[in-house]
């Protein structure tokens, strides 16, 4: 609905009320009795570890019986004796995508939902899900919700890639109100550099209790602030992130600009598995999402390899994320979880740059972390001797001085024969699901 002619060319009260519209009927799909009620059992055994392993246990059984039993690609497993999670071959996205239709369950007679992957670090996939997967996922981004301290009542601020304003409106306002759930929604496709602090006022004026944002829009939110030496002047509960990766610098950045604490989610669309921070600012492996396994690499970091609970239609097992956690020492949080605790999520495979010397570079936000001036980056790399840096700026902070400390800073953690290319943006470019990349890598290999 919100990307119909008749939506996009209607006056702003009238889209007000179409999104309110198509918010409502979201709401009364996903959030039922079914979705509340497992969310209520979520909460009831995420401080017991008896009753969480038990309800693990119970549904990786399930998740196995499922495959071997109704899907072509895992009944080669079906006649093995004393079946567990260890005789499983791992899966890879390439098993999915060359095989989609074998991974599909033959005999369900629900509807399916297909979606796909964002495709951020190659080509995307294609999965299927039903309702009852969809008001899963429901249940555990509402629980990760109240940890963050949300109420019944409370307003929303969101600020993700929802194509909520029409792309051809040159003038504010840049966000639409969904009366029915008291959400108000921003466009981060319009998120140049004058209408940042448009956004940050209108979410103090409209009082907003919890702010929901992909990490990239928060953080050039709070950088802005950082440059004026401001801080957020309302009252906020929390902010809830999720989508895309959130450093630790990034993450105390927000914090220390909003003045509240950060609840950051990672998940995949193929669901394998979910990671959440709490109030303490640990991150928790959900057990109760997925079965999770971390597989040991030579650099020290571990592969997330996932199997899913919530999704009988196309279930996956074992299925290598390329996405990479590092461990903790701490075996327990003051919140009371008794999920494990990771110390930090490193990132999609894809996140990152090929130096000088033929390595990979990940951690890339120093780069321009004492540059003045820098609201928000990108870095382009297509070839080995050159990378393009995409750059958001306030032109009274960002001189010709600069421009030269970014770039020996570049060379610095890259290599000094390499070519920085610096353009100024009036906003970074997003992906067709409305992410924006911090580094887009097309190098193979």
């Amino acid at each position: 609905m919100l990307n119909s002619v008749a939506y996009k060319y209607s006056p702003i009260f009238i889209q007000n009320l179409l999104l309110s519209c198509h918010e409502l009927i979201k709401r009364k799909l996903r959030a039922t009795k079914s979705s509340n009620a497992l969310m209520q059992q979520l909460i009831s055994h995420e401080k017991d570890s008896k009753a969480l392993e038990e309800y693990s246990k119970n549904k990786l059984e399930s998740v196995i019986n499922n495959a071997i039993n109704n899907t072509e690609y895992y009944s080669k497993y079906k006649n093995k004796k004393n079946l567990n999670i260890s005789n499983f071959s791992y899966t890879s996205k390439e098993d999915v995508r060359k095989h989609t239709v074998q991974f599909i369950n033959c005999k369900s007679k629900e509807i399916k939902i297909s979606g796909q992957t964002s495709g951020t670090t190659g080509k995307s996939l294609t999965i299927y899900q039903d309702i009852s997967s969809v008001r899963a996922e429901k249940a555990f981004t509402d629980r990760h919700l109240q940890w963050a301290g949300f109420k019944k009542g409370d307003k929303i601020a969101w600020l993700r890639g929802d194509k909520i304003v029409p792309m051809q409106q040159k003038k504010p306002p840049y966000w639409r109100f969904s009366y029915f759930n008291n959400m108000i929604f921003f466009s981060a496709f319009h998120m140049t550099k004058e209408v940042i602090p448009m956004y940050i006022k209108a979410m103090e004026d409209n009082k907003v209790d919890i702010i929901q944002a992909a990490p990239s829009s928060v953080v050039t939110l709070a950088k802005y602030l950082e440059m004026n030496d401001s801080y957020y002047q309302g009252k906020l509960k929390s902010i809830v992130t999720s989508s895309e990766s959130l450093s630790l610098e990034h993450k105390l950045l927000i914090e220390k600009h909003f003045k509240c604490t950060v609840f950051d989610w990672y998940g995949l669309f193929e669901r394998v598995a979910a990671i959440a921070s709490c109030e303490h600012n640990n991150y928790h492996i959900l057990t109760d999402y997925s079965h999770v396994e971390l597989l040991e690499e030579d650099n020290g970091y571990h592969e997330i390899v996932g199997t899913n609970f919530n999704n009988r239609i196309h279930p996956l097992i074992r299925y290598r994320t390329g996405d990479y956690v590092a461990l903790s020492n701490k075996k327990n949080c003051p919140c009371g979880r008794v999920y494990p605790i990771i110390d930090h999520i490193k990132g999609r495979r894809g996140d990152y740059l090929i130096a000088e010397d033929g390595q990979k570079v990940y951690h890339l936000s120093q780069i321009t972390k004492a540059i003045p001036g820098i609201i928000a980056a990108q870095f382009l790399q297509d070839s080995q001797t050159k990378i393009n840096l995409l750059l958001v700026v306030d032109e009274n902070k960002f001189d010709s001085f600069q421009k030269t400390k970014l770039i020996n800073s570049a060379k610095k953690d890259l290599g000094a024969s390499l070519e920085i290319e610096i353009e100024l943006v009036d906003i970074i470019p997003k992906t067709k699901n409305g992410k924006t990349r911090q580094v887009i890598c097309n190098i193979k290999g």
